[in-house]
């Protein structure tokens, strides 16, 4: 059972969420009471969010839910959402897992959830960095810079070389070059 709201949505870098990170989340529909057993955010992004529940609270596609979740690294925001995927949880059984986009988030809450996951992304780059430098050898093969500066540098002999081949002076040349 996999749905989707709409075929092309913008999307933003996703931030899965840490053990360290608080991932419950408090949702409520437009006729239910709110309710955060078995919530579980799965990632989050300057868009949206997603996070499991169970498949009898499952809010519809297109349903505006409210949000009540703590941004990574900082603290607690509510907000409105529009569900726009649904679908199966491949980990655990009886449970959905449900993708909102944000509805008008304010800017202040924007600003805080941009902060918060730049921090996060950060904290995350850090620590791929320290592990990545201690673990892969150093790669010696040529980039495309260096392919760049030879191919620009036989363009340049080659044009050279064409435009003195009738001229006297190209003998000369080639003893420059060794040839």
């Amino acid at each position: 059972m996999h749905q989707r709201l709409a075929r092309y949505h913008a999307r933003s870098p996703r931030y899965t969420l840490n053990t360290e990170d608080d991932s419950l989340i408090r949702v409520a529909g437009p006729r239910q009471i709110p309710w955060e057993e078995g919530t579980e955010i799965r990632n989050v992004s300057l868009t949206g969010l997603a996070f499991t529940a169970p498949e009898d609270l499952t809010p519809l596609i297109g349903e505006f839910i409210r949000i009540q979740f703590q941004v990574p690294g900082g603290e607690q925001t509510a907000c409105h959402a529009i569900v726009t995927r649904l679908e199966q949880d491949q980990t655990q059984p009886g449970m959905m897992l449900v993708a909102v986009h944000f509805y008008k988030l304010e800017m202040a809450h924007r600003i805080l959830l941009a902060q918060g996951l730049s921090k996060r992304f950060r904290d995350q780059i850090a620590k791929k960095g320290r592990e990545g430098l201690e673990e892969s050898p150093i790669d010696l093969s040529p980039g495309p810079l260096f392919m760049m500066a030879t191919t620009i540098s036989l363009w340049f002999l080659m044009t050279l070389i064409f435009l003195t081949w009738n001229e006297p002076g190209f003998l000369s040349f080639l003893r420059i070059l060794g040839l």
